[in-house]
């Protein structure tokens, strides 16, 4: 193949009347035409030579505990190098990730929710019906603190699936049909033949559980439990699983590949699943595990001192030895919060209380800060 070479600059011609002229070459510049009901990107994108771009939003709501590596693999997928370490997240963040391929302009939207489970009532402020047939859902565990895991993926779901049937049922009073359609995607998904189909407690929505910073979790001497018990989750609730450490790259190499599937809908590699802890990190498709690979939960005698049910015999079957391994701490602050989460809940208002869990966050930090300085 032999290249072309570069075409040379335009010469000085003679006219007619012997005068000389440079010659130029006036490039049309493209007129962008501005529609009210389109955003600019997709203005902007019409207006390209070809035009009728298709254009894709997609919102990532991500939500999980405290201090759990939200913003670091949000961020590990966005820009994929190494990157300044995150500030703690206030209340609720947003950033954006877009994707481009043809006549193709995807873009993904990030919702973190930070603070923990006291602030997860900021879920309703992403979680609506005019968006939610584009949302995923994340949710962060800190394997590093495996005595809280139990209390903040419970606390998760339960939210975020209150929030997600309260919209359904709003979307249905008005005939619209999305809701079915989300649930029947769902099943497809897991396989509507699959022979644990009963045993599923799906909501339509695509939903990652990562279990972080299992570079500190690795040794356990509980891992087995802590193993059964995340699958059985994921799999009932028809979600991804997959643990993992931000500081290993090849760890965030399967993270941005699996989010990239579900966000964007790209190819994902079967040889990254992994379905045994004994060599490496779990990594589990939806759809792809089942109870009898899973296994009945460690077996004991009697529940452990102080055991709470979960008002589910079949969850409590795996509750009670997590417990055993990970007795949970429940302090007078935990109390505390999560009785004004109860308040929250019966006078709900999510507007106003999206902006007073950013106040007393900003004001939580205000303190520390204060206090930081009389003690210095």
């Amino acid at each position: 193949m032999v290249d072309k070479e570069p075409e040379d600059p335009p010469k000085e011609q003679e006219d007619a009347a012997g005068s000389r002229r440079e010659s130029k070459v006036e490039e049309e510049k493209p007129k962008i035409k501005l529609e009210r009901n389109k955003t600019l990107w997709e203005n902007i994108a019409a207006s390209k030579p070809g035009g009728n771009v298709e254009m894709q939003d997609i919102n990532v709501l991500v939500v999980g505990g405290k201090r759990a590596g939200k913003s670091t693999l949000i961020q590990k997928f966005i820009k994929r190098e190494e990157s300044a370490q995150p500030k703690p997240t206030t209340a609720l963040e947003y950033c954006h990730g877009r994707r481009e391929e043809g006549k193709k302009i995807q873009t993904a939207h990030f919702w973190e929710v930070g603070g923990g489970s006291e602030l997860h009532m900021l879920m309703d402020v992403v979680i609506n019906p005019e968006n939610i047939h584009t949302l995923v859902l994340v949710i962060v565990l800190d394997l590093s603190n495996p005595s809280s895991l139990w209390e903040t993926l419970m606390s998760s779901l339960d939210r975020s699936n209150k929030r997600i049937q309260e919209c359904y049922e709003k979307m249905r009073s008005k005939g619209n049909t999305n809701p079915d359609k989300l649930l029947q995607r769902h099943r497809r998904k897991m396989g509507e033949d699959h022979p644990d189909a009963d045993s599923f407690h799906l909501n339509g929505i695509p939903t990652i559980i990562v279990a972080n910073k299992y570079d500190l979790f690795h040794d356990d001497q509980h891992i087995k439990v802590m193993a059964k018990t995340l699958r059985y989750m994921a799999h009932i609730q028809g979600a991804h699983l997959i643990w993992c450490s931000t500081r290993d790259e090849k760890d965030m190499t399967k993270w941005r590949s699996m989010l990239a599937n579900v966000v964007f809908n790209t190819p994902f590699l079967e040889k990254y699943m992994n379905s045994d802890y004994t060599v490496g990190p779990l990594l589990l498709w939806q759809g792809r595990d089942s109870l009898a690979s899973i296994g009945p939960p460690i077996g004991l005698q009697s529940p452990p001192d102080g055991f709470r049910t979960s008002g589910d015999p079949n969850l409590d079957r795996f509750k009670q030895p997590f417990d055993d391994a990970y007795p949970p701490k429940q302090t007078q602050k935990q109390e505390k919060d999560n009785f004004t989460t109860a308040l929250y809940e019966e006078f709900a208002e999510p507007a106003i209380d999206a902006l007073r869990a950013q106040k007393d966050e900003e004001l939580k930090k205000a303190e520390t800060v204060k206090k930081g300085k009389k003690e210095g």
